[in-house]
């Protein structure tokens, strides 16, 4: 289990990934890591955002991984092991 200074580490990371993306975008991701901790106390990591794109890559922290998947698909983003891509133009 993540102590309470590994997670504000952890949101400060992933803050800054959701910032490089494009607005809503980064929205719609964010959604997915609020939904994970609400309903699953559950933890991703995401990196090599795209700079003002709709893609981040994540690594599973902690809890249940296949909410990634189940969330992202809810909210119409694209879902792989490794990724999460928002819908574009």
């Amino acid at each position: 289990m993540m102590t309470s200074q590994e997670l504000d580490q952890l949101l400060i990371h992933n803050t800054e990934e959701l910032n490089k993306l494009n607005v809503a975008s980064g929205s719609m991701i964010k959604a997915v890591l609020q939904g994970i901790v609400k309903n699953g106390s559950g933890y991703i990591r995401l990196h090599d955002a795209t700079e003002g794109g709709h893609k981040v890559s994540y690594v599973h922290v902690e809890g249940d991984e296949s909410l990634v998947t189940i969330l992202g698909k809810i909210l119409g983003l694209m879902v792989t092991d490794t990724s999460l891509e928002a819908p574009h133009a």
